[in-house]
């Protein structure tokens, strides 16, 4: 019987393992988790308005986290409205940050988790609101909100992130949202 048993839990475990280890550890940002997360620019109590540049920061090093890069900025296109704003994005690279300067927003690609404290520092010191869709980041505290659209949409907002950048929402957004 014991052997029956181990033969059962091989049949069934291993096509699981195999799923597994063959699924990404963080799935490509999609077009939907941007639109989610250009809405919170609009709920922001100083939202900005008209052109305004959103940052897509990737690690250059890491291939895949330039394809992630290259999917937000194909899902913003050529302005994505978000409130009384359009945003345009600008690729920004981890190793020259400084090109963040100018921009409000920044989206945080995905392959970039050893550098999101450096990118946090840069952006919060310019009071720029950091997005992404790995929620580590806004565990950690380096990035301000957290956006998730499947299996459900989620959005998750860093209260220490938020104050370190001097980034404020609107009571109904934050009543919305998940504090951390």
């Amino acid at each position: 019987m014991k052997l029956l048993s181990r033969k059962w839990a091989t049949v069934f475990a291993l096509p699981i393992v195999m799923l597994a280890s063959a699924m990404p550890a963080h799935a490509e940002t999609s077009k939907k988790d941007i639109q989610i997360a250009s809405r919170a620019v609009a709920f922001m109590t100083s939202a900005p308005t008209g052109a305004v540049t959103a940052a897509v920061v990737y690690d250059p090093a890491n291939p895949a986290s330039k394809v992630d890069a290259d999917a937000i900025v194909a899902a913003i296109g050529g302005g994505l409205k978000a409130g009384k704003a359009t945003l345009s994005a600008k690729l920004v690279a981890t190793d020259n940050l400084a090109d963040m300067t100018g921009a409000r927003v920044a989206f945080i690609a995905d392959g970039t988790g050893a550098q999101h404290a450096a990118i946090f520092a840069d952006a919060s010191a310019q009071s720029i609101l950091v997005i992404s869709t790995d929620m580590s980041c806004v565990d950690a505290g380096n990035c301000i909100v957290g956006v998730a659209s499947k299996p459900k949409v989620s959005i998750v907002v860093s209260k220490a992130a938020r104050a370190a950048a001097g980034i404020d929402f609107k009571p109904a957004f934050l009543m919305m949202v998940k504090e951390k």
